[in-house]
């Protein structure tokens, strides 16, 4: 894979969130049901990978400037989940925005950062993705 280290893949992670966003965003007015899947799958994503591997693999290796970022998954979780369940458009609108503004601040604030990272992490990362069902329909990357 092209992709080496656990940092790169979280940036190509959120890039693919950028995306899947900016869509989902694009299609609230007019196919509101094709735009919550999106939301749906998107932050099924979130909380069932992303937020995990950050919290499992990568935010221990910052230590407690990671804390800040950690808590914030539960707050994305249960916002976004409510946000999307109740199709009310001006709050997934504000949880698309804390989602964007969550993994902004992570690159800046955490991943500028020069960190040790074992080798084998990425493997496990790997690893873990393989089960996650979705992980290539939703990125684009082949897992092997």
């Amino acid at each position: 894979m092209w992709i080496k280290s656990p940092i790169d893949l979280l940036y190509f992670e959120h890039s693919i969130l950028r995306v899947r966003f900016s869509i989902a965003l694009s299609l609230l007015d007019k196919s509101e049901n094709e735009a919550i899947e999106i939301l749906e799958k998107t932050h099924d994503f979130i909380v069932n990978w992303h937020a995990k591997i950050e919290d499992k693999y990568v935010f221990p290796l910052f230590g407690d400037k990671a804390k800040p970022f950690s808590n914030d998954h539960l707050l994305i979780e249960k916002y976004g989940g409510s946000a999307i369940k109740e199709r009310r458009k001006d709050w997934i609108k504000r949880y698309v925005k804390i989602v964007l503004d969550h993994n902004l601040n992570e690159e800046v604030m955490l991943f500028s950062d020069s960190i040790v990272i074992k080798e084998d992490v990425m493997k496990y990362i790997l690893d873990d993705a393989k089960k996650y069902p979705l992980y290539s329909e939703l990125t684009g990357l082949r897992l092997q």
